[in-house]
């Protein structure tokens, strides 16, 4: 089947080129013009606070989704078949509609002078250690994540234009870093909208497509069913692609989510959670305004058609794998594996303007992720570290120093996909979502709701999280015997709770009068 692999031309390089560029300069233009806006740090953080639900509805698609659902999980689907097709996009949408309903809230700490996620915490809890060790773990835990970022931009990058791939890498940070440092916050919010909107019309358009290049449903499920599982640069196994579960051979095999049910259902929830968990998500309510009943529909039909993109993402790495065969996952295409399908597909289903479109969907969703989460980190450290700990630090000496943090979060993961790209770009991020599904759902989105939360609790539950993501089945859980990932994943989600409710009810609270200033209605 590897004659059915489609021929890199001039004409699409050119294609992919101009489209990548135009995507770019749309949202540098769009950075610029916004940033006559931002005359303080804390506009530059939070914006005016006039978002309205639409713009705010397709930046949170853009972020949530990010390089695994428009990339990741066409490589799930191929190189795992029917036994990755199950993760990809399980839960979206009622993990995007639990984060609707939970992130509106982080308007209330906004008016109470919170600019940040962990300084909602210090607002919640009034507790500045609480802010700091929060922002020490969203920033170990985005790290790890923004690696898959990379990798989805730099692979479509490589494929469609046969740059090398680690050049490609190069030019991926560099332009995160151009247009992140430009606009702030609400430029990364409109820069996010329209992004939202392109990688969505990308998705639907790309998933209908394969199908109907593939032959349809009926011949993609058939062709699966004669094909068994390649790990990605090793040998062929005699297991079948046409099953929800792939038999472990050995103990290092069960590090994976599809082992078995209790891989199912930790995956099941790790989507669920990690809507509100993830930090980047959260910060997309920063900015927002009040919204009517009217809106608030209107954000929700947004979130579900955006929801259901990783499906047809999915049904992209079935179709790759029915027509091509397992050649991907051949060394000839290290280390970027199975994770190629997508750019491959989109050139054999629609030629060079599909794979234009395609291209630059890809850099919209991993570039507003990225964007997000550098951003993020940088206020962590400057906001949350450095602010807090000395409070006298000028707003213009935060605003500058945020901006140059930027240059350390953009290279330390661009180092790590360098020098380890993850074969599997899905997998390797599952690690980082689980964690924060686990410790900032409850520790953030339980918190902003339940007052008999106590700021020990929040630290039991951070504590415990970041301990139980050491110990993944392939960092240290081998080690003392933790080779499942199902229950490592399920271990660290409820063992989090279980720190965090515990803790809290053998805690005192804070007093009633402040728990009244916290959860009164919010009026505008």
């Amino acid at each position: 089947m590897a004659d059915m692999l489609p021929e890199i031309t001039w004409t699409l390089v050119l294609s992919v080129v101009a489209a990548i560029t135009a995507f770019l300069t749309v949202s540098i233009l769009i950075g610029l013009l916004t940033r006559r806006k931002t005359r303080t740090f804390d506009e530059w953080l939070v914006g005016h606070g006039d978002i309205g639900p639409i713009i705010t509805g397709f930046a949170l698609i853009a972020s949530y989704l990010s390089g695994w659902a428009m990339y990741g999980n066409a490589g799930l689907g191929y190189t795992y078949g029917w036994a990755g097709s199950w993760l990809i996009g399980t839960v979206c949408l009622m993990g995007m509609t639990l984060c609707l309903v939970i992130g509106y809230r982080m308007r209330r700490y906004v008016q109470l002078g919170a600019r940040t996620v962990p300084e909602m915490l210090k607002v919640r809890f009034e507790s500045r250690t609480l802010q700091a060790m929060a922002g020490i773990a969203m920033i170990i835990l985005l790290i790890v994540y923004s690696v898959g970022q990379y990798k989805a931009m730099a692979t479509v990058w490589t494929i469609t234009t046969n740059t090398p791939f680690h050049w490609s890498l190069i030019i991926t940070a560099f332009l995160v870093l151009l247009y992140v440092a430009v606009g702030g916050y609400t430029g990364t919010q409109l820069v996010s909208c329209f992004q939202g909107i392109l990688l969505t019309s990308a998705g639907w358009i790309l998933g209908i497509a394969s199908i109907i290049w593939a032959g349809g449903p009926a011949k993609i499920e058939e062709a699966l069913k004669t094909q068994t599982f390649t790990p990605p640069g090793g040998n062929p196994t005699s297991i079948p692609l046409n099953s929800y579960i792939i038999p472990p051979s050995k103990p290092q095999d069960m590090a994976f989510p599809w082992v078995d049910w209790v891989g199912v259902t930790a995956s099941i929830f790790m989507f669920l959670l990690m809507a509100t968990g993830f930090p980047h998500n959260m910060a997309r309510f920063l900015g927002a305004r009040k919204i009517s009943k009217k809106e608030y529909w209107i954000m929700l039909l947004i979130l579900i058609f955006g929801g259901l993109t990783p499906l047809w993402i999915g049904v992209v790495g079935l179709a790759g794998r029915a027509t091509f065969g397992e050649i991907l996952l051949t060394d000839k295409y290290k280390p970027m594996y199975g994770d190629s399908v997508g750019a491959l597909v989109s050139i054999s289903a629609g030629g060079a303007p599909l794979a234009a479109l395609f291209a630059a969907s890809v850099f919209a969703a991993s570039v507003a992720t990225l964007a997000g989460m550098a951003m993020i980190m940088a206020t962590n450290t400057t906001r949350d570290l450095i602010h807090n700990l000395k409070p006298t630090v000028s707003q213009g000496r935060l605003f500058w120093l945020t901006r140059l943090m930027l240059i350390p979060f953009i290279v330390i993961p661009l180092w790590w996909a360098l020098t380890a790209t993850p074969p599997v770009l899905s997998v390797f991020m599952a690690g980082s979502a689980v964690a924060q599904a686990g410790i900032f759902f409850f520790v953030v989105g339980v918190s902003m709701y339940w007052r008999r939360a106590t700021k020990w609790g929040a630290t039991a539950a951070i504590i415990y999280g970041l301990a139980l993501t050491i110990l993944h089945p392939q960092a240290y859980g081998c080690l003392i015997g933790l080779y499942h990932w199902g229950y490592w994943a399920l271990l660290l989600i409820f063992g989090s709770a279980v720190a965090y409710f515990s803790i809290s009810l053998l805690t005192k609270p804070l007093p009633e009068e402040k728990l009244k200033e916290l959860f009164k209605k919010v009026t505008n």
